[in-house]
């Protein structure tokens, strides 16, 4: 039996893939078509923008310590020439940002944890 696929590529010449089933490759065979569209659709999805940036953000979660340790290692390149400081500038504006977020985050537990003491009805504030 021919070890080829019979089918044509797209310029019209003979595949030349080994063969998978019933003469044709993998990519040629008409029983996988639905299978190879799944795998098409996942494959996009896995290489996405926001799926990059979500395993990113797992890895980049820093506590209050790590901002410290940063802001004050940029502090010292900066002052040695060794960080521009617009670099400084903007270290400092995004930690200022997460600190605003996680304060907000705390209040905002404290405010859920009051009312339900107090036995008040919560309403969402920031949802």
């Amino acid at each position: 039996m021919d070890r080829i696929c019979k089918s044509p590529n797209r310029a019209g010449e003979a595949c030349g893939a080994t063969h998978y089933q019933d003469g044709y490759c993998r990519w040629h065979f008409p029983g996988l078509a639905a299978q190879r569209q799944a795998e098409r659709a996942a494959g996009g999805a896995a290489r996405s923008n926001r799926n990059r940036a979500r395993k990113q953000l797992a890895d980049a979660v820093m506590t209050i310590g790590d901002i410290d340790g940063m802001l004050c290692s940029a502090l010292t390149d900066v002052s040695a020439g060794k960080m521009e400081p617009g670099i400084g500038t903007s270290l400092a504006t995004i930690s200022r940002t997460i600190m605003a977020i996680r304060t907000a985050g705390e209040l905002e537990k404290r405010i859920e944890s009051l009312e339900q003491s107090a036995g008040i009805g919560t309403m969402r504030r920031f949802s």
